[in-house]
């Protein structure tokens, strides 16, 4: 009888250590998959936490240059910036007026979109700026550039259109007095169509070759400085806007040159040019 219940408590004892096995091994799973749920749930929290930010920094109104009015900046006598001879409705500006600066009166408004990476604003800008700012220095002309991103698509990948039109941006709201100077200079360093653009290296030179303290903070934001503002492309919003802007209000290519808000096509000539200008202004009949 003592051998039976030797026997029964052997197998008692290996059901038992059988359960504990069970017991312990159930537990671990349980363990094992309180783990990975948790995990995902961290997973899933994060990539909300990634996409909120993301649609909040797409509805967010994109942050707005300095020394800027409906999209562009204009320069009068004394290369000064100055708002519009003509207010868009709804905008406001702190700039001094045009003829503040010395403008006279019946001053044109020659507006020119450009694209930095368009070799036919290089030419327009080489062909007659010097007179353009001849005019603008007589108080004949008040100057206003509109820089736009339509090429990105022939710059190696590197959206240089949308990327100097960004740099520009950055300069001008936070120096604007370097604006007649930085306009050629950008155009000076074009990169050829179908290269990469210029690095944010090379286009902080150009920025500092003018005169430009890069380390400066800009205007619209005193957080952000020059340097920032160009790494981060902290316009880049602004510059989609302005030339959706630009397009849709009948713009079909750079340069674009309005005098008085109407389109001219006399840009290679710069005496043609100068005539339609005085036309505009009065002071030539004919």
């Amino acid at each position: 009888m003592a051998k039976d219940n030797s026997a029964e408590q052997r197998r008692n004892k290996a059901r038992e250590n059988a359960r504990q096995i069970a017991a312990a091994q159930a537990k671990k799973e349980k363990t094992a998959k309180v783990i990975l749920w948790s995990g995902i749930a961290v997973v899933v929290v994060v990539v909300a936490a990634v996409v909120g930010v993301l649609i909040f920094q797409q509805s967010k109104p994109g942050l707005t240059p300095a020394n800027f009015v409906a999209g562009g900046v204009s320069i009068a006598k004394g290369n000064t910036v100055v708002q519009p001879k003509s207010m868009p409705e709804g905008e406001k500006s702190d700039l001094p007026t045009p003829t503040e600066a010395g403008a006279k009166e019946n001053a044109a408004t020659v507006t020119v979109y450009l694209d930095f990476q368009c070799p036919g604003c290089k030419a327009f800008e080489e062909g007659n700026s010097a007179t353009l700012m001849k005019l603008v220095e007589e108080g004949t002309v008040v100057l206003e550039y509109k820089p736009i991103a339509i090429l990105d698509r022939f710059s190696g990948g590197n959206e240089y259109s949308t990327r100097s039109a960004n740099f520009a941006a950055c300069v001008i709201d936070s120096q604007p007095d370097v604006t007649a100077e930085l306009i050629p200079a950008l155009f000076a360093q074009q990169p050829a169509e179908g290269t990469e653009g210029r690095t944010d290296e090379e286009l902080l030179k150009v920025a500092k070759d003018v005169g430009v303290d890069t380390s400066a903070p800009l205007k619209s934001d005193p957080e952000q400085t020059v340097e920032q503002c160009v790494t981060d492309q902290s316009f880049k919003k602004h510059i989609e806007t302005t030339t959706q802007e630009a397009l849709d209000s009948g713009v079909e290519a750079t340069p674009w040159v309005l005098i008085n808000g109407k389109h001219t096509e006399k840009t290679g000539d710069p005496q043609s040019l100068t005539v339609e200008i005085l036309k505009a202004t009065g002071e030539f009949k004919g």
